[in-house]
């Protein structure tokens, strides 16, 4: 074969056959190309997941907060996470449920800090009352009565004869009265009563009334807060298995700086944890949609 028909036999199978495999080959590859990118965001999606997961632990336990408030939080969250976790993403009804759930379970959060500072504030140091009893000019002896009142006329204000009715009749005390309110032992045969009534209840009476009593502790729980009824319920239940974590660590704390920041930043963790799980509800990773090539 001469140089001549070598070069056309070269140029026909550039043209009529590479050409063709070229196209063949770009084809397929844009076809699965968002394949390919699809996996490879799962792929992704998980290495973060396992990366932020051991991330925060490990942060944690290594490198503590400057200040102790944060490092206790932390240890709250952490602890509270999975529950507060689990019931909230049970709400898949209606978004109303989870909007209801955070709204109730962030106000509970702040009633729960004002409460704690209101416990706080009545068990303040006491009175120094022995410095002042041991003061100069001061006297180790309790004070006695007013000068201007004798005993004289002290007699003479319960009766000259001293008699018990007529010092009753002074200060206005019914005698029967006062019997009656505190007759202990129709309290105590009231109280054998109730219990015999509760020993007949059949299961059903008696799960029927503990629903009635939750019912009006979870009312009590969202009072001032609207929203759906679902939603109080799953948060006031919520709260109730997490309460503890946060009001332990907060009353361990005595310095007013740790006391705000524990405040502060949990309420903002909490609420940033709880849009958290409501991206997890809603970010479903869509798949790419592929032509069918035939």
């Amino acid at each position: 074969m001469n140089n001549q028909n070598e070069k056309l036999l070269r140029e026909f199978i550039r043209k009529n056959i590479v050409s063709g495999m070229i196209a063949e080959e770009r084809r397929r590859h844009k076809e699965e190309l968002p394949v390919r990118l699809f996996v490879r965001s799962l792929i992704e999606q998980i290495k973060d997941e396992q990366y932020l997961s051991t991330l925060h632990e490990a942060k944690d336990k290594a490198n503590p907060h400057p200040n102790t408030g944060i490092n206790k939080l932390r240890d709250a969250i952490r602890k509270a996470k999975p529950s507060i976790k689990s019931k909230y993403q049970q709400l898949t009804t209606d978004p109303e449920q989870r909007k209801s759930f955070t709204n109730h379970f962030l106000t509970a959060m702040v009633r729960l800090f004002d409460e704690l500072d209101a416990l706080n504030a009545q068990g303040g140091e006491p009175e120094d009352v022995k410095s002042d009893f041991n003061a100069p000019g001061g006297s180790n002896e309790l004070s006695a009565p007013p000068e201007d009142i004798s005993s004289a006329d002290m007699s003479a204000d319960i009766g000259d004869d001293g008699d018990l009715n007529s010092i009753l009749e002074q200060i206005d005390i019914d005698i029967s009265d006062d019997v009656e309110s505190n007759d202990i032992v129709s309290d105590e045969i009231e109280g054998e009563k109730n219990a015999e009534n509760d020993k007949n209840k059949t299961q059903a009476q008696k799960d029927f009334d503990k629903k009635s009593d939750m019912d009006q502790k979870r009312k009590d729980f969202g009072a001032g807060v609207d929203g759906d009824t679902t939603g109080r319920n799953q948060s006031f239940d919520a709260f109730n298995l997490v309460q503890s974590y946060f009001s332990d660590a907060y009353l361990d704390l005595n310095n007013p700086e740790d006391q705000e920041m524990f405040k502060k930043w949990g309420l903002y963790n909490v609420k940033l944890l709880l849009d958290k799980y409501e991206d997890e509800l809603n970010n479903e990773i869509q798949a790419p949609n592929i032509e069918n090539p035939s």
